[in-house]
């Protein structure tokens, strides 16, 4: 029996007499991008022209297109991501109307390979699955940078500039090779108004060093301090890829055969996924790889209605606001265990983010919080989850308004609260006096000493990191001209005792949180444990 290929107008535009099985194909793929990939054709380099069988990560990543409006992809070497994006580009644009599709590769050359990507997907699918291409020569195609559809879809591929990005509404936009692409700040900037009204966005990028738009949109999306959602794709994932002649792999050598071709830094950055400095990080990048490496065994706990958080969850029930995914609770309180809280106050200047961290006398991190809020809710929330933690030692930093946060705590009556000493000389008499100041007091002469102590613990597996807000600061945590521990980017000004954060650069909270947190762990939790009743 013969139907028109008439599923909707608006999308699908064609005149086509189609039988029952094409009918019910065509209004399948229009629905279902993953039944849309059995129809796609790729260029394998050593098979050649092979169906797109989807791998299980494969799977995962295009599912998050269709769930997330913004994704950023930290990608390895031939992951067949480019073939996916390819494959999402060509069924957005054919079964959804006046679609703009603009991708954007580092030059021309790569742009033109992407579509001719998209058109070999094109060329090769069934007839009666195509919306039809209106624009281009006969017999071609589109253009060798443009495909137009006849249901007002476009998809351009065109490299880098500095007005990229710059054109009425955008669908979706992507950002090939994010990394490298020059003017990629001023492309986002520029496109992001025109992706406001719904549209999507997808950079992809194999990591190459930090300090770059990829690299900052990265963290960014980790710290849930813009839009997107992260997917880090590692080597290991792809079935087919083998090491030291893993037999069960198609290809048993090919991290061998890739290391050796490509050199150990580029290794690194384009298999192994690793964000390279060009300075010298204050964490060897060993170290910060493996905490990165197994922060998906670490998974909080809800503390709501539990009673082990009985004061936390009464501060919640009235004196602050719902913290979110901003708080990770990793173990309930032992009573067995001392614990210490140290915290770095925001100022709430630019990248600033109040942070705190939580260890137990053992060095095992049961909690970590990065977030902007008022220091007089985080004074509530560090008394509150100090009391349930066995009365924790709480050490919030009291450098200029986080002196605020400890005056509070300290006018509250909190039992244990940590006191810096600060010695000051006065005229005639030869003896400084001591003045107690409440919380952890950080200067210019302690800063390394308590940064030094984090680095050795780390480096001896001295204690336990479970915290995703401190890897994506250690990667840009690096030694400056002066050799001094500072974020990249941050750190102006000789004359202060704290260095003076920078608008462009990275933020060290959370490392400064747990840098506090250790330190007075180390000096302080020992004698008998006080329960509170």
């Amino acid at each position: 029996m013969a139907q028109r290929r008439n599923i909707n107008s608006r999308d699908v535009i064609i005149s086509e007499s189609l039988t029952e099985e094409q009918f019910q194909e065509l209004h399948r793929v229009t629905k279902d991008p993953f039944f849309f990939s059995t129809f796609i054709t790729v260029i394998n380099p050593v098979e050649g022209k092979v169906p797109f069988s989807l791998y299980p990560y494969q799977y995962k990543v295009l599912a998050e297109f269709i769930r997330s409006r913004f994704t950023i992809i930290k990608k390895f070497r031939q992951g067949g991501l480019t073939e996916l994006i390819s494959l999402f580009c060509l069924w957005l644009a054919m079964y959804h109307s006046n679609k703009n599709i603009n991708i954007i590769s580092i030059k021309d050359t790569v742009a033109k390979k992407v579509l001719r990507k998209i058109k070999f997907m094109y060329r090769n699918l069934p007839p009666h699955l195509r919306t039809k291409v209106i624009n281009g020569r006969p017999k071609e195609i589109g253009t060798a940078s443009e495909m137009e559809f006849s249901n007002g879809s476009i998809i351009t591929s065109i490299p880098t500039t500095e007005e990229a990005g710059r054109s009425e509404s955008l669908s979706l936009l992507v950002i090939d090779e994010a990394a490298i692409v020059r003017w990629a700040d001023q492309i986002w900037a520029a496109a992001f108004p025109t992706l406001s009204t719904g549209g999507r966005a997808i950079l992809n990028s194999t990591p190459y060093g930090v300090g770059n738009f990829f690299h900052k949109k990265w963290v960014e999306a980790h710290s849930q301090n813009n839009p997107f959602v992260p997917i880090n794709l590692t080597w290991q994932m792809h079935p087919e890829r083998g090491i030291d002649g893993d037999k069960t792999k198609k290809f048993p050598y090919w991290y061998n055969q890739m290391s050796e071709a490509l050199g150990p830094r580029r290794t690194a950055q384009e298999i192994d996924g690793d964000f390279l400095t060009s300075g010298h990080t204050v964490f060897d990048l060993v170290d910060i790889r493996a905490i990165e490496d197994t922060l998906g065994d670490w998974v909080p706990i809800q503390t709501r209605n539990d009673p082990a958080f009985r004061y936390f969850n009464k501060a919640l029930s009235g004196k602050i606001r719902p913290l979110g995914d901003a708080l990770k609770i990793f173990s309930k309180p032992d009573p067995r265990r001392k614990y210490s809280i140290g915290a770095d106050v925001s100022t709430g200047r630019s990248r600033d983010y109040s942070t705190f961290t939580i260890q137990d006398d053992h060095g095992e991190e049961a909690g970590c919080f990065k977030m902007k809020i008022p220091v007089n809710e985080l004074a509530e929330v560090l008394m509150a989850l100090g009391t349930d933690f066995n009365r924790a030692i709480l050490g919030p930093e009291s450098n200029d308004i986080g002196l605020a946060v400890a005056s509070k705590i300290q006018e509250d009556g909190y039992p244990n609260l940590y006191y810096a000493v600060k010695l000051i000389k006065e005229k005639g008499v030869s003896r400084p006096k001591e003045e107690k100041i409440p919380g952890w007091y950080t200067t210019k002469k302690n800063r390394p000493v308590i940064l030094g102590e984090l680095e050795e613990d780390i480096r001896l597996g001295n204690i336990s990191i479970k915290d995703p807000f401190f890897t994506q600061e250690a990667y840009t945590f690096i030694y400056d001209e002066q050799n001094r521990p500072v974020a990249m980017g941050k750190g102006r000004g000789s004359e202060s005792d704290t260095l003076v954060a920078d608008d462009e650069g990275y933020s060290d909270d959370a490392i400064m949180a747990k840098a506090i947190t250790n330190h007075i762990r180390k000096k302080f939790n020992t004698g008998p444990i006080i329960l509170p009743r």
